[in-house]
């Protein structure tokens, strides 16, 4: 099952945003302002929605369209294996909100190397 966005945020997530937005680098700010277009993220979930053809209403939740993205995204700036995005994103609370993870437990490299193979 696949969404566009996560819809809510946790307790932690609040906490965790309020005390990384001034050590978020200046191309996370860009990359925020041009990721506010609803037309991007609609493209990546339409993308991974055709992986599949039930993906949009059935099995387990994957990581929301926007998630991917902003994922894809860090792994290609800094030019990491998945393997090293994985790492960094569970060590580094700019990277997980940044990439709109935040307090949930993640799985990078196994859920985004396989939605990278579908973009």
């Amino acid at each position: 099952m696949i969404e566009m966005r996560r819809a809510q945020l946790s307790f932690g997530d609040g906490l965790i945003a309020e005390e990384v937005s001034d050590l978020r680098e200046d191309w996370m700010k860009h990359a925020d302002a041009v990721l506010a277009d609803q037309d991007i993220v609609a493209a990546v979930y339409e993308a991974l929605a055709r992986r599949h053809a039930k993906s949009r209403s059935r099995g387990r939740r994957g990581a929301p369209a926007e998630v991917v993205l902003r994922l894809l995204i860090l792994k290609h700036i800094r030019n990491w294996s998945y393997q090293v995005l994985e790492r960094e994103v569970r060590a580094n609370l700019v990277y997980r909100d940044f990439t709109r993870v935040r307090s949930r437990p993640s799985s990078v490299a196994r859920s985004i190397s396989s939605a990278d193979a579908g973009l």
